[in-house]
């Protein structure tokens, strides 16, 4: 019995680390599911489903992990979102252990306030701070968008993951 829990929990971690990376390869993938020029970061939804339902640890290394692919992704300073992340969805998977339903509703409300905290502080730290001329532009036409694209798609993969959450916990249950 206890072989095959840890069997089926394996299976289940590799298939959230698989995802994992084949989300990063698409968000890093120039052109791949853009939307008049704007790319999510299909990381940060995969990495907020994994915490809600997933205990703490998970949750803190799948966040962990999904910050320093948006930090290998992008001109940010390495560990700015790994750090960022690693909070966030520690809190998250905090909130849907103690506080809060784990649904749809939530999924968009806690994936869109991690979202939007990481979103304001790259803006403030990559652009504001540093003075360029019309500034909010580069919000309205590139951050901001990036932000709803990556919000409307944490219900999706909350979806995506209690399906392998269930599939993997059913099968060593039996």
């Amino acid at each position: 019995m206890i072989r095959k829990k840890r069997i089926w929990v394996t299976t289940k971690y590799f298939c959230y680390t698989l995802l994992m990376i084949v989300f990063y390869a698409v968000q890093t993938t120039s052109g791949a599911f853009s939307f008049f020029g704007v790319r999510p970061l299909w990381v940060i939804p995969l990495a907020v489903a994994v915490a809600m339902c997933e205990n703490i640890l998970p949750a803190a290394l799948f966040g962990a992990l999904s910050g320093l692919l948006c930090d290998l992704g992008s001109q940010a300073l390495f560990g700015f979102n790994g750090l960022l992340m690693l909070c966030g969805c520690t809190a998250i998977a905090l909130l849907s252990l103690f506080l809060v339903k784990v649904n749809w509703k939530s999924a968009l409300l806690l994936g869109g306030g991690l979202a939007a905290i990481r979103a304001l502080l790259e803006f403030f730290f990559f652009y504001f701070i540093w003075g360029y001329a019309e500034v909010q532009l580069v919000f309205i036409h590139s951050v901001l968008p990036s932000f709803i694209y990556t919000v409307i798609l944490t219900p999706f993969f909350l979806l995506l993951i209690r399906k392998i959450k269930e599939k993997c916990d059913g099968k060593w249950k039996e």
